[in-house]
């Protein structure tokens, strides 16, 4: 039994259980299911709303960056002095759907680098030989390992302190293992 991302519960029992079966584990298990429902719904109710104001705060590497708007800067977002440094007119012209694109690709470039290099590190550790490493949009995942040995990694691991992504990476690699 588990609790779905949506907030549904899924019940997915052994085949050789009767309904019956399933209908009393169900039972036994409703004020954990109540107890979970109630902080699934807590988790998603503090979903974070950005205004894109100088002051706003974003995680990089497990620490948090106030914003500031600046009006002279050749990149979209930079990450300089413990500041990200957003031009302003990114948000002036096309509105929160750019700045949202902007820190996506800050996170993607800082994550190929850091995962190239966190792989490197530990894989022989783990003793595997993993393939293409790539940092994209994973929906609710963190992470994959393919059976090809590609690692996919998810550009928002970048929030996670570094022991979480150095964690997250070992983890994938122990899935390469035949």
């Amino acid at each position: 039994m588990v609790i779905e991302r949506d907030g549904r519960v899924a019940v997915r029992p052994p085949a050789h259980f009767s309904p019956e079966q399933v209908d009393a584990v169900v039972h036994s298990k409703r004020m954990w299911i109540y107890r979970s429902l109630a902080e699934w719904r807590d988790l998603n109710a503090s979903a974070i709303a950005r205004e894109w104001v100088s002051g706003e705060t974003f995680l990089y590497l497990g620490r948090s960056h106030k914003l500031e708007l600046v009006k002279d800067q050749h990149a979209d977002l930079l990450l300089s002095n413990g500041r990200f440094c957003l031009r302003r007119d990114v948000i002036d012209q096309s509105g929160s759907a750019t700045a949202k694109a902007a820190f996506e690709r800050f996170y993607t470039a800082k994550g190929e680098q850091r995962f190239q290099d966190r792989v490197r590190a530990f894989a022989p550790k783990v003793g595997v030989e993993p393939g293409p490493i790539r940092v994209k949009e994973m929906g609710f995942r963190w992470a994959s390992a393919s059976k090809s040995g590609a690692l996919n990694f998810h550009w928002k691991c970048m929030m996670a302190p570094a022991n979480v992504i150095d964690y997250i990476v070992v983890h994938e690699l122990c899935h390469l293992h035949a």
